[in-house]
């Protein structure tokens, strides 16, 4: 489907993952750590975008980012039907928000530019999704020091809507910090304390999935909220 103008349109999408020591630190009961289990999730989400509607395929464009405390492009914007495969994320240590918004900017601003040669370019979503509190160092990273790279992503020109997406021991102060707002509402989930990360990450991956694909059927971002979280108000 084309634009009123005539050309296509691109829907960029950005999944911001979490790899921090909590992420895959191993469990007591043997289950898979929520890293082993994002890992996975990722992947299956580009095949299934890849496989369904071919609509959806060709205008969603879809990057894979991962934060510690680095900052990685794992997979970079790519159209569902061009991806041959997703990278491995990589395991890291701390979580370092400044690091990952600061980045995003970068990221977000250029891959806006190159598109807008090609293609009609919607407004990009943030899916970050992270299971713990800032922290670098030996200490926890003030939402002061964040906050300002934050407000830059924000501020990007068509602005991102940015989804948080948390479980584990983060605060629902920072999800709400971290997510902009649609029509109101603020785009900030909490996984529920009595379900399991393996639950809340299938359930993201789901949502990230029915969201792509809805946003691009209907023109305009639709984000849906995860099974096993609740949306914050």
């Amino acid at each position: 489907m084309r634009s009123a103008n005539g050309r296509p349109r691109a829907f960029p999408f950005y999944i911001v993952c979490d790899v921090s020591h909590s992420m895959h630190t191993a469990r007591e009961d043997g289950r898979p750590t929520p890293f082993e289990v994002l890992s996975n999730c990722v992947g299956e989400l580009l095949f299934e975008l890849e496989a369904g509607d071919p609509g959806v395929s060709e205008a969603a464009h879809v990057a894979v980012v991962s934060f510690s405390d680095k900052v990685e492009l794992v997979l970079p914007l790519t159209r569902p039907c061009d991806a041959m495969r997703v990278p491995a994320l990589r395991p890291g240590r701390q979580t370092d928000y400044l690091a990952v918004f600061s980045e995003l900017v970068k990221i977000i601003d250029k891959d806006h530019r190159k598109l807008s040669r090609q293609f009609d370019v919607r407004a990009p979503v943030v899916f970050f999704i992270t299971d713990g509190e800032p922290y670098v160092g030996t200490s926890h990273q003030d939402v002061e020091v964040w906050a300002p790279a934050r407000d830059r992503l924000a501020s990007l020109q068509p602005a991102p809507y940015i989804v948080a997406l948390g479980f584990g021991s983060v605060r629902e102060e920072t999800l709400r910090r971290v997510a902009s707002t649609l029509r109101g509402e603020v785009l900030a989930f909490a996984g529920e304390v009595a379900t399991g990360a393996a639950t809340v990450l299938h359930g993201i991956a789901q949502a990230v999935s029915d969201s792509i694909s809805a946003s691009v059927n209907r023109n305009t971002a639709v984000l849906r909220g995860p099974e096993g979280m609740r949306q914050l108000r």
